[in-house]
């Protein structure tokens, strides 16, 4: 059977565009089969037509199917997302196994903040589509949410997997995936890996409200340069040579170039849960910069 793209619907489309842009694979059980054990020994004309018009109803039920999904998306993208919530469940009543649907109805409970069902739905999806990395991508963030850290490792191991054994060369091109979801007030900050990068300069985790990766230089960032790496070695800050500098900041721009405040050095890489935690402190106004003003981000959980 060909493989289905996700419905092509507004905010949570966007979402599974930025994570992969691939397709779910459907595994549904075929009709044909079905239909030619029950008709076994029926003049030929009468199968045939028989199909077409088992055919014909199955294309309208997707076709409904698939205009309920686009109708639950457009509620949510204009902010009612229980009303889009009830339309995508009620889909998955008359079709449990629809994926679009239960991608969106994962999508919409998390921002829900339902977590738990937005893993069941996630679970029974990636049972019907293994590799469908969009959905990978946001199982990452609900087990994040959940502080169900070994099922995360296990998600993002996947994801990964996912990307790189992907048909489609521009997904397997893909070096980015969002990591992290936190709830402020009615909007939701969104971590970025971007898992790829490497070298002397680069940033490996992104901050910010919304999609960071529009404004890839602003929000909070973990980042290393060799500026910085090169200045700790010469003023023997720097004890391990063969270590990198690596500093979070909130970067926000101005009018007369962008504001830095820094909140915390690091020898050597650290790992996501460590920058995570003194995330939180920044967010909730727990610490101090070290340098600059606090910037925008600063106790935004606290307001």
């Amino acid at each position: 059977m060909r493989s289905k793209r996700p419905v092509d619907f507004g905010f949570a489309r966007t979402h599974a565009a930025m994570c992969v842009g691939c397709r779910p694979i459907d595994r549904k059980p075929g009709w044909h089969g079905v239909l030619m054990r029950f008709f076994h020994g029926f003049p030929p004309t009468l199968v045939v037509l028989a199909a077409l018009s088992l055919a014909s109803l199955a294309r309208a039920q997707t076709d409904t199917a698939s205009a309920d999904v686009a109708r639950a998306a457009e509620a949510f993208d204009k902010g009612d997302r229980p009303g889009g919530l009830a339309i995508v469940e009620n889909v998955l009543t008359q079709a449990p196994e629809n994926q679009a649907a239960l991608y969106l109805s994962a999508f919409i409970n998390l921002n829900l903040g339902n977590a738990d069902a937005a893993r069941g739905r996630l679970e029974r999806l990636l049972n019907l589509a293994g590799n469908y990395a969009a959905a990978w991508e946001l199982m990452v963030q609900v087990t994040q949410s959940q502080g169900d850290l070994v099922r995360r490792d296990e998600a993002i191991a996947r994801l990964k997997i996912s990307i790189s054994s992907a048909i489609d060369p521009n997904v397997r091109r893909k070096a980015d995936f969002l990591c992290d979801r936190i709830q402020i007030g009615d909007r939701a900050l969104y971590g970025v890996n971007y898992w790829q990068r490497g070298g002397s300069d680069f940033t490996r985790y992104q901050f910010a409200l919304g999609d960071p990766r529009t404004d890839p230089k602003h929000g909070i960032l973990l980042s290393t340069d060799t500026a910085t790496t090169e200045n700790w070695a010469s003023t023997a800050l720097l004890a391990q040579k063969d270590k990198q500098i690596f500093h979070l900041d909130i970067v926000d721009p101005s009018p007369n170039g962008d504001r830095t405040a820094t909140y915390q050095w690091y020898v050597g890489e650290p790992k996501y849960d460590t920058v995570r935690a003194d995330v939180m402190k920044i967010l909730r106004g727990e610490v101090q910069p070290l340098s600059g003003g606090p910037g925008s981000l600063w106790g935004v959980l606290k307001k």
